[in-house]
């Protein structure tokens, strides 16, 4: 099966600019739904507006990042988070999309997908910064150690990861554990 082109643009891969409109739209909703609730002139406008909007980018991120999915190997080691990654943030644009004509339950379905989107967006933190997926220097380094049958170069990567959990357990605010 042929796989569709990656979708990156100029080297950025678009899925993680898109990730971040969710991010920031669905809690202003949620912050919007309360306002209205509360009586605030104009908040029920407001809260239409950043529902629809934050429904908007919640499918256009799950969208391209299920198109992003499609391209990781079977065998790499990132397919399974990235397909929690996947399910939980999908979970969370559906709820979206659902609380646009749901009044009575938006604020429920807001809230619910604020925490989703909260534990989906810490999963795609680890596929990025833990695995290096769509970070251009990892996947050289990855290609370069997959091909690599040299012991000094399989030593070299061995040693340097070994200076980067040293890093992380020594000098950062929450070592991963």
């Amino acid at each position: 099966m042929d796989l569709p082109k990656h979708p990156v643009v100029g080297g950025h891969p678009v899925h993680a600019m898109l990730s971040d409109g969710p991010v920031v739209l669905i809690p202003l909703a949620v912050a919007a739904e309360v306002l209205d609730r509360a009586g605030l002139a104009g908040g029920r406008r407001a809260a239409d507006l950043l529902t629809a909007s934050a429904a908007a980018a919640s499918l256009g991120a799950a969208t391209v990042g299920w198109v992003d999915w499609l391209t990781i190997p079977p065998s790499h080691p990132v397919r399974r988070p990235a397909t929690i990654h996947g399910l939980i943030n999908s979970a969370a644009a559906l709820a979206v999309a659902a609380a646009l004509p749901a009044r009575k339950q938006r604020l429920g379905l807001l809230t619910a997908a604020v925490a989703t989107v909260v534990v989906g967006a810490w999963i795609g933190g680890d596929l990025v910064f833990r695995h290096g997926w769509r970070v251009h220097p990892a996947e050289v380094a990855e290609i370069v150690e997959e091909q690599s049958d040299d012991a000094a170069t399989a030593a070299a990567f061995a040693a340097a990861r070994r200076e980067v959990a040293e890093f992380e357990r020594e000098k950062t605010f929450l070592p991963p554990a």
